[in-house]
């Protein structure tokens, strides 16, 4: 490995990699508890349909996922509000929806779209520009959750006790929705619109069965992030496959083996 790192390119995908793992670390330990994996797979293809339709326009692709995600996240948290819908059957809505936009708009465009890159993504060409942005979206989220932790750790164990203390929890569910989806845009050059969820999901879920307490399952998130995006990067630049898949693979391989871990200290 000392070998790749004198080439530019793949320290900034090695950059890269650790700030994605970092921030989507974070945010799987609330994806778990509330139970979100199907919004953030609701929330990664929205944010197709915004780049196929920014591309259409010839907009910047990752404003337009953004803008996508973030109102697929809003309509969401609104339509969830006072038990009317579940957020995983408004986020399913709302979801078809902007995906049928995006194929609608990739029918019209006359240039050539990289969508193997698009739904897989490809970290090792991130450029200077990427990676500022990725630093730029990754520090506001972690900050975001940093000030917020408290009552969005409330909220997402019980949302009558953090009522009862005064929690504001539809603001917590839309603040949740919303990190969300700048994340999900964050990762999208990493691994893809396809896979982005297993970024937001396979962290906490290694995690899990390994950690009786909150600081565990946290920390132990953002450990699992960093060790599937380091492995798969490492694994992608040796074997010559996709950089998306090979982190995905490497998280599923973790979560098998935590799944043992725990299974053997419960039996203990």
């Amino acid at each position: 490995m000392s070998g790749w790192l004198d080439y530019p390119f793949f320290l900034r995908a090695l950059a890269a990699g650790i700030l994605v793992a970092l921030l989507c670390g974070a945010l799987s330990f609330f994806v778990l508890l509330r139970r979100l994996a199907f919004v953030g797979t609701g929330v990664a293809h929205a944010a197709f349909g915004g780049v196929a339709i920014a591309a259409l326009l010839g907009a910047p692709t990752g404003l337009g996922g953004l803008v996508a995600a973030l109102a697929v996240a809003f309509a969401t948290a609104r339509s969830s509000e006072k038990g009317r819908l579940t957020e995983d059957a408004a986020v399913g809505v709302f979801t078809v929806a902007a995906m049928a936009l995006g194929v609608v708009a990739l029918g019209f465009l006359k240039s050539n779209v990289d969508l193997f890159g698009l739904m897989f993504g490809n970290l090792l060409t991130v450029d200077p520009v990427d990676l500022a942005l990725l630093a730029a979206a990754s520090g506001s989220v972690l900050l975001a959750l940093a000030w917020w932790f408290r009552p969005l750790l409330l909220a997402s164990i019980d949302e009558e006790g953090a009522l009862a203390e005064g929690v504001d929890v539809s603001r917590m569910r839309l603040l949740v929705l919303l990190l969300l989806s700048v994340a999900v845009v964050a990762a999208l050059k990493v691994v893809g619109t396809l896979l982005v969820s297993a970024l937001l999901v396979l962290p906490g879920a290694v995690a899990r069965p390994l950690s009786h307490r909150w600081p565990g399952f946290l920390f132990g998130s953002m450990a699992a992030a960093l060790t599937m995006v380091v492995g798969g990067l490492v694994a992608s630049v040796a074997l010559d496959v996709a950089p998306g898949a090979a982190i995905v693979l490497a998280g599923t391989a973790l979560f098998l083996v935590s799944l043992l871990v725990g299974r053997r200290r419960r039996g203990a």
